[in-house]
C-alpha cells in the first residue's frame, strides 16, 4: 500500500490536480475577498511601502526622504486607481499586452509550484546517461593552414593551393619559410586547441564542416572559407574524455529537475488546453499569403480583360445575311 501510495504521489497528474486546486483555490479566495471589500477602498500594506522605498534605495544609493516618499506613494495610489477605472471600464479586454503579462503571471505561479521531488539515484543516473553530451568537454583543433587569396589569385587560386599542398607534404615537419607560400591574412595562421565554434566564428560554419573531415598530420586544400582559399594541416584533434556522473551529480540533478519542471509545466497548461473547446474559422489562404493575393487579383483582372475582349456573338441573323 505504502508503494503505490509514493507511485501515486510521483504521478505528475497528481501534481497536476495539487496544483491546479492550490492556484484555483488561492484565486476563489482572493476573489471573495476582493468582492467582499469595498471597491472604492485602496490601502496600502507596510509591506508595500517598504517595497518602494527598497526599491529606491536600490536605485539611488539612499533612502527616500520623506517627501520623496511621499511621492511614491502617490504615484502608487493613481496607479491603483487608474487600474480599476481601467477593470471597472472594461479596457483590459481584448488589451494583446494584458493578456500576455496575464499568462505569464499565471506561468510563472506554476512554475514556482511545480518542484519536482528529488529522483533516486538510479533515475537520475539513467538521465544522466541519456543525456551524456550536455556534460562532454568539446572536441579541440590544433590546425595551421596557408590563405591564397582569390582576388589577387583569381581561379588559379584552387590549382596553387593543391601544387602548395603537394610540395609541404613531401617536407618532413613545418618549413621556416611557412609564410612564403601564402598571401598575407588579417588572422593568425596558427590555431592551437579550438573547439568547433570557436574555429567557427573565425573562418564560418562551412570551413569548420570540411576540417571536421580532414585526417590529421597531412596537409590538405583546398579547402574554402568566406575569406577564400586554404592550404590546412590539422595537427591534432583531441577528443574529449567520457563524462563522469560522481564528479557533475550536482549539476547533473539541477539539470534533472529544471527539464522536469518544464515538462510538467507543458503538460499542466496541455491539461488546461483541453478544458476548451477552441473553434477556429476558416480563413482563405489569400488574407495569410500576401504573394498568393497578388497573383489571384493579376490572375482576376486577366479574365476580366480576356473577356472584354472577346467579340460577343448574337444568335439572331444579321441583316445582310437576311438580304
Amino acid at each position: 500500500m505504502n508503494n503505490r501510495l509514493v507511485r501515486v504521489l510521483k504521478e505528475p497528474l497528481f501534481h497536476f490536480v495539487l496544483i491546479g486546486a492550490v492556484i484555483y483555490g488561492v484565486y476563489s479566495i482572493a476573489g471573495a475577498e476582493d468582492e467582499a471589500a469595498d471597491e472604492r477602498t485602496i490601502t496600502i500594506t507596510a509591506g508595500e511601502i517598504k517595497w518602494m522605498s527598497d526599491n529606491w534605495t536600490s536605485r539611488w544609493n539612499r533612502p527616500p526622504t520623506r517627501e520623496e516618499l511621499d511621492g511614491l506613494l502617490r504615484a502608487y495610489v493613481q496607479e491603483q486607481v487608474l487600474a480599476k477605472e481601467a477593470v471597472a471600464m472594461g479596457l483590459d479586454k481584448g488589451d494583446t499586452v494584458i493578456r500576455r503579462r496575464l499568462a505569464q503571471k499565471l506561468e510563472f505561479l506554476t512554475k514556482d509550484l511545480l518542484t519536482p521531488t528529488d529522483p533516486d539515484p538510479q533515475e537520475l543516473a539513467e538521465w544522466f546517461d541519456a543525456n551524456q553530451d550536455r556534460y562532454r568537454d568539446p572536441v579541440l583543433y590544433t590546425m595551421t593552414h596557408i590563405y591564397l587569396d582569390p582576388d589577387s589569385r583569381d581561379v588559379q587560386a584552387l590549382e596553387e593551393a593543391e601544387i602548395i599542398r603537394d610540395e609541404l607534404n613531401a617536407i618532413d615537419g613545418l618549413p621556416e619559410n611557412l609564410n612564403d607560400y601564402g598571401d598575407p591574412f588579417m588572422l593568425q595562421s596558427y590555431y592551437p586547441e579550438h573547439t568547433e565554434a570557436e574555429l567557427a566564428k573565425a573562418f564560418g560554419s562551412g570551413f569548420v564542416e570540411t576540417v571536421k573531415e580532414l585526417e590529421p598530420g597531412r596537409w590538405q586544400a583546398p579547402v574554402l572559407s568566406g575569406y577564400g582559399v586554404h592550404v590546412v594541416l590539422v595537427s591534432d584533434r583531441r577528443l574529449p574524455e567520457d563524462p563522469v556522473f560522481v564528479d557533475l551529480e550536482d549539476r547533473v540533478r539541477l539539470d534533472w529537475a529544471e527539464e522536469t519542471r518544464d515538462e510538467l509545466n507543458e503538460q499542466f497548461i496541455a491539461n488546461l488546453l483541453d478544458r476548451y473547446e477552441v473553434t477556429i474559422e476558416e480563413t482563405s489562404v489569400l488574407l495569410l499569403d500576401p504573394k498568393a493575393a497578388r497573383a489571384a487579383a493579376d490572375l482576376a483582372d486577366a479574365e476580366e480583360n480576356a473577356e472584354a475582349d472577346t467579340p460577343v456573338t448574337s444568335s439572331e441573323p444579321s441583316s445582310a445575311a437576311e438580304g
